[in-house]
């Protein structure tokens, strides 16, 4: 379980935060930190080497948006499993959220 940060580009305001095993209150704290210690104004979250993601994920994926700019907030989330893409569909982060999934030219669009 691990949350890395990446600058992309050379001061463009993006930020990818990368996440490892599972997306849960274990990684609460360094989510957190990624997001609040990087100001940015794209965030892009790529959940590619994610296993699974428990309601204290899905809750902390809500207190960044809220964080970072509510329903103005920039956040795309990348590299869904097709069960974690699952996940986000009946939990409908699908309207709060852009999502693409592993090769997906389109991502299904927020709101």
């Amino acid at each position: 379980m691990s949350i890395k940060t990446e600058v992309m580009g050379n001061n463009e305001g993006i930020i990818k935060i990368v996440v490892s095993g599972k997306l849960g209150n274990t990684v609460q704290k360094n989510f957190r930190r990624a997001y609040e210690d990087n100001p940015a104004k794209t965030y892009i979250i790529d959940l590619s080497d994610v296993d699974s993601i428990d309601s204290s994920g899905l809750g902390m994926m809500l207190l960044m948006r809220d964080f970072v700019g509510g329903k103005n907030a920039n956040i795309e989330i990348i590299n869904c499993s097709d069960h974690i893409l699952d996940i986000f569909n009946v939990t409908c982060f699908h309207k709060l959220f852009t999502i693409a999934q592993f090769g997906d030219k389109q991502a299904m669009s927020s709101v």
